[in-house]
């Protein structure tokens, strides 16, 4: 065993209490990270507990399991908390958790290694970072677990479609869907089951579709009153930069989402050319090279302005 995995072992062995935390406004990576893990934990012995700041979005609250989440902090304090998917302690929300130890376990590039312990890889997800720690650990891997860990590798590899699709990302697969993970039935419900509400906001965000003259940037931008008019949830979002980023000619697409607090939430996404993780950190957010987003304390068209202006210099 390498020394990074018999230190997380250490670690874990010397714990008798754990909480397992997903980022903010959380997606198919952080959640079947945290289920995977949290099984390995109750596996070594300890009483684990799993936390979302945003709850469960009902997209993904056919994963057994997931009703056990909790989305307030706990007044106890606990011997190890386990960040999956998060690049900073800020990824966490503004609540408090209370552990004598943090273990951090990301794969994103600008993770600034916030934790006592720090396992970051720049692999296609978490999950194969959490599918890694069972194989290491010798811990039998549960349909359960196959399952949360596919989900983990589907979501954020955008169904083996993206650039951090490896090799080793299908050998992953291959071992998860032997030990009980179903690709129909898990793609049934993570791609093919849409409430009404998702699809009008689709369509109202496709029809105010916004393009640079060479459609090399394409942007959409989602309001309070469509939110409002469309009755949309967080997790109608899901997809919907996906369908932007699709544009033949497109190498830049981009989400502009009003928030309540009266921010501009900006997800973008990259066909290789242009690092929208440097573009995002300039405005305080971070991620990927190809998948980024950040927080803008301006108005919608300010933020436009701003975030499309800095693209078209690094182009």
């Amino acid at each position: 065993m390498t020394a990074v995995y018999q230190k997380l072992k250490d670690a874990i062995l010397q714990s008798k209490t754990a909480i397992v935390v997903a980022h903010v406004d959380p997606d198919g990576d952080t959640l079947g990270s945290m289920l995977a893990m949290a099984l390995i934990l109750e596996n070594m012995g300890l009483s684990v507990s799993m936390f979302s700041a945003d709850g469960v979005p009902n997209s993904f609250k056919f994963m057994q399991g997931l009703e056990k989440v909790i989305t307030h902090s706990p007044k106890k304090e606990f011997d190890l908390m386990v960040t999956v998917d998060a690049s900073g302690l800020d990824r966490i929300g503004n609540k408090k958790i209370n552990a004598k130890k943090i273990i951090n376990i990301d794969h994103h590039p600008d993770n600034n290694n916030f934790g006592d312990l720090n396992y970051v890889e720049l692999l296609s997800s978490v999950g194969e970072l959490i599918y890694a720690i069972a194989k290491e650990f010798e811990i039998e891997i549960s349909p359960l677990m196959a399952e949360a860990l596919y989900i983990s590798i589907i979501t954020d590899t955008g169904n083996f479609r993206y650039s951090n699709t490896l090799p080793s990302t299908f050998a992953v697969a291959k071992e998860l869907t032997e030990k009980g993970a179903n690709p129909y039935s898990i793609a049934n419900h993570v791609y093919d089951t849409k409430n009404i509400s998702s699809l009008k906001l689709l369509a109202c965000t496709l029809n105010n579709m916004q393009y640079t003259s060479d459609k090399r940037i394409v942007w959409g931008s989602i309001t309070k009153d469509m939110i409002h008019s469309t009755q949309a949830k967080s997790e109608d979002f899901i997809g919907i930069i996906d369908q932007l980023r699709s544009v033949k000619e497109a190498e830049v697409a981009l989400l502009f989402r009003e928030e309540k607090s009266g921010t501009i939430k900006v997800n973008f996404r990259s066909k290789g050319k242009i690092n929208v993780s440097k573009i995002a950190n300039q405005l305080g957010g971070g991620g990927h090279v190809q998948a980024a987003g950040c927080t803008i304390d301006a108005s919608l068209e300010e933020a436009k302005k701003m975030v499309i202006d800095l693209i078209i210099k690094e182009f």
